[in-house]
């Protein structure tokens, strides 16, 4: 099977048969000829099938393209704002703007024509990816070898998937890169190509502006790959050491872009967020090396290749050492998608860059790598592997397995609230209808803004979509159309579907409506449209009754919409601001100096308001690992399926069982309270868990009532609920619209307002700067005077050019570092000290 001659015996039967065969240039013209038919006959079978904007995220990923195409021909080459999306959000901010270039110059080669546009994206995937291929059939003279991979790369198995069924557009722009900067960093580590360490560093930055957390997991790739090199060649550790260099340096030259991108988005994801989505992207191996699940028409299910594993297998059995790599490589990423490596992977440093499903494409590119350095394979064995290849992506063929049209059948729903919105329109869905209501009701001559968007991390209202998208869940109808309507919505589509998901009826969802002033415009066998009648453009001045401060105030608001709540600290409020509420809510507060917070609890209490504290969630006082506050301290308790008999101001109560998730129930009752307003009978012994202590507007609740409450509806721990805050379930606040005027100008905002201190229902962004005129409540953009204009600037621009400089320079140095290195080796070669 191997060919066990010389390397200078191979090399040599090499060169005579180079001598012989086509001229190498010529075979690279004709494999490009052969790429470019190839991106033509799909393009063609493509639009003659009618599959166009395949995928959950296409429509998603094309709105963000029109956008740009938009912008650019009214000369706005960076749009730093739209208000279509998300209440208003910076675009290109957290979305890297590089695929979004490629689409809108693609769309100018279509005229504007959308489904155009896709299928030139189509081609231009298949042609300019597969050509990344034939460079490296240039160098390595195996050019029959390299046309046949790059032919076939746009068909590995997951390639198919991101661009077919996830509809992925930043995945699939940088699997068209990825095969040149793995090119690159082949020819610098084995061909000694000094300049390749500039095109590691050029491609890095470009990756990253393409899409950047994958980016990151190549470079994560990139390290796991030089590991198993470097064991393998081992003078090789230099040249390891360089690349990752090189490809730091990528990331710093961007610094321009990268700087803002780092404030949010993603990198501010908590490690329980990440490790859950990791989670979600693991699969069985079972599963993952099952070639009949693609077979047989499943396309969605996360497939590896069995094809790719087992040639990896055989070269780690067979081949040359020094071509391992690779195969090590893909065997290492291979495991890590399995649900086994969770609980690893989630306690590692930058653990949400370690969803390895989505290391597939770069895993196979150094699989490939592999393949084309096992040079003294025979030319039999190496035809067998392509077939296998060849047989394993045959499912990749059957376009009409992969095609999904997520359009779903909501289309005209969506129409009748373009036509009927004056403001802005909120659909309540969950997702289901993925991308498509993204593009449909923000393009297009009736165009309107949503609440919504596609892509919700990069939203300064992400919060406040989450609440929506919780109360929609669990139906709480009252919170969610008087939160619709705090965001500006002046209709709302509900997916009936979703109201019988949530054990609720039509009739509850109606009346909630009302409540907020929406009446139905349109019911449809799909959905109810509701609408109010509102100004053109309008802004919301609203009475909240209370406020909540800390972590778990979250769940007050669904059952007391009277109340807003923020951060968790309370120091973060001036007694000022805190006055203007009846009632204060703490649960899971914090603070930054106890005896101030206590001073700031004891001050608006005198002054009248009510302050209710969640004793089960206070913060331990770190002196003596104690849970204490304003003299009343926690305590823990176990309770086991129910509370003992409750006695509330004399009356005697019996409450629902915990649910069964819950059936033991760790909490805390109170000591420390002067008058106890009510107690729990346990085992003879009268546990308070809730009262006063001097002060009779401060109030003090244990046995984690309100989340009790939450989970069982009882209707009699809700009773005293009602009595601690002084409020009604399901009040909501008051609202009063106002009429204002919004214009629109080259990176400004002017709006006027006919009163001051007015919700404009715009999101907050914190690339806005106006004189002292506005503040952010609840991600929410309030003008404090009558007149305002804010200017929209690029965000942490100053900050991002020293990167970006740093990283510019730095390069130069390293590049010039590089040579003075390799050139002291190679004179400590020449002398034979090496």
């Amino acid at each position: 099977m191997q060919n066990h001659s010389t390397e200078q015996e191979s090399s040599q039967m090499n060169t005579v048969s180079a001598r012989r065969s086509i001229p190498l240039g010529l075979q690279f013209c004709f494999a490009v000829l052969l790429m470019a038919l190839g991106a033509l006959l799909l393009m063609y079978t493509m639009r003659e099938k009618g599959y166009y904007m395949s995928g959950y995220d296409t429509w998603g990923h094309f709105f963000k393209s029109d956008l740009m195409y938009q912008s650019m021909k009214e000369g706005d080459y960076y749009p730093l704002f739209t208000n279509l999306w998300y209440n208003g959000l910076q675009p290109y901010r957290y979305w890297a703007p590089i695929p979004y270039y490629i689409l809108a110059f693609l769309q100018g080669l279509a005229r504007g024509d959308i489904i155009t546009t896709y299928y030139y994206f189509v081609g231009f995937s298949f042609f300019v990816g597969g050509c990344g291929w034939l460079l490296w059939g240039l160098s390595s003279k195996r050019m029959v070898l390299c046309t046949f991979l790059g032919l076939m790369w746009f068909f590995f198995p997951d390639n198919m998937r991101v661009f077919f069924y996830e509809g992925n557009v930043p995945r699939m722009v940088a699997a068209i890169i990825i095969p040149y900067l793995t090119y690159f960093i082949w020819l610098f580590v084995q061909r000694d190509k000094k300049v390749a360490a500039f095109f590691i560093t050029l491609l890095t930055s470009i990756v990253a502006l393409t899409h950047l957390m994958i980016s990151a997991m190549i470079g994560v790739a990139t390290f796991i790959f030089m590991v198993f090199f470097v064991i393998t060649n081992k003078k090789k550790l230099l040249k390891a050491f360089e690349v990752i260099v090189s490809m730091l340096l990528g990331y710093v030259i961007i610094g321009i872009w990268l700087v803002p991108a780092l404030v949010g988005g993603l990198v501010a994801m908590n490690s329980d967020a990440s490790a859950s989505v990791m989670e979600s992207l693991t699969y069985a191996i079972g599963s993952t090396l099952n070639p009949f699940t693609r077979i047989n028409g499943v396309t969605d299910t996360y497939y590896y290749g069995i094809a790719i594993v087992f040639i990896a297998i055989l070269g780690i059995i067979l081949a040359d050492k020094k071509v391992k790599a690779g195969y090590y490589t893909n065997l290492v990423i291979l495991f890590c998608t399995t649900p086994l490596m969770v609980p690893i992977l989630s306690k590692l440093p930058m653990s949400q860059l370690l969803w390895m499903m989505r290391f597939t494409t770069i895993a196979y590119a150094y699989f490939i790598w592999s393949v084309i350095d096992w040079k003294n394979l025979r030319r039999y064995f190496t035809l067998l592997l392509m077939v296998l290849l060849l047989v394993d992506c045959i499912p990749s063929f059957m376009l009409n397995k992969y095609y999904f049209q997520a359009k779903g059948n909501i289309s005209d729903e969506l129409q009748i609230a373009k036509d009927v919105t004056k403001q802005r329109v909120a659909l309540m869905d969950l997702s289901i209808l993925n991308a498509y209501p993204s593009w449909e009701l923000c393009v297009g001559e009736n165009s309107t803004q949503y609440t919504f968007g596609w892509a919700w991390q990069g939203a300064a209202t992400a919060s406040n979509i989450v609440m929506l998208n919780t109360a929609l869940e669990k139906g709480n109808y009252e919170y969610l159309f008087d939160r619709c309507l705090e965001l500006g919505n002046d209709t709302v589509i509900v997916i009936k579907e979703l109201i019988k998901k949530a054990n609720k009826t039509d009739l509850e969802l109606i009346e909630a409506a009302r409540k907020s002033d929406y009446y139905i415009y349109k019911e449809t066998n799909e959905a109810y449209i509701f609408h109010m009648d509102t100004p053109e453009t309008f802004g919301v001045i609203t009475d909240y009754r209370g406020f909540g401060i800390g972590e778990y105030v979250d769940e007050v608001v669904f059952p007391y919409p009277t109340f807003i709540g923020a951060s968790n600290h309370i120091e973060d409020y001036s007694i000022e601001e805190l006055v203007e509420y009846e009632t204060l809510y703490l649960s899971g507060f914090e603070y930054y100096d106890r005896t101030n917070a206590e001073n700031m609890v004891l001050e608006l209490a005198n002054m009248g308001v009510r302050v209710v504290i969640d004793m089960s969630h206070i913060p331990i006082v770190e002196e003596n690992k104690r849970m204490y506050f304003l003299g009343v301290v926690a305590q823990d308790i176990e309770f086991t399926d129910t509370y003992p008999t409750i006695t509330y101001k004399g009356q005697e109560m019996y409450f629902s069982s915990f649910p069964e998730e819950y059936s033991t129930w760790n909490t805390k009752y109170i000591e420390g309270v002067s008058n106890i307003l009510g107690t729990a009978d346990y085992y003879g012994q009268e546990l308070a868990f809730i009262g006063t202590n001097g002060n009779e507007n401060i109030i003090f609740l244990g046995f984690n009532l309100f989340h009790y409450s939450t989970q069982t509806s009882d209707q009699g721990a809700y009773h005293i609920l009602n009595d601690s805050f002084n409020a009604k379930l399901y009040e909501l606040p008051e609202r009063t619209l106002i009429p204002i005027n919004i214009t629109y100008g080259n990176n400004k905002i002017i709006i006027d307002s006919p009163v001051e201190n007015v919700n404009t229902t715009l999101a907050y962004q914190d690339n806005f700067i106006s004189d002292d005129n506005i503040i952010s409540q609840n991600n929410l953009l309030y003008v404090t005077k009558k007149h305002t204009e804010i200017e929209l600037i690029y965000p942490y621009k100053k900050q991002g050019l020293i990167v970006s400089a740093a990283g510019v320079g730095g390069t130069f140095l390293w590049m010039a570092l590089i040579q003075i290195v390799d050139r002291k080796r190679n004179l400590k070669i020449s002398v034979g000290d090496v």
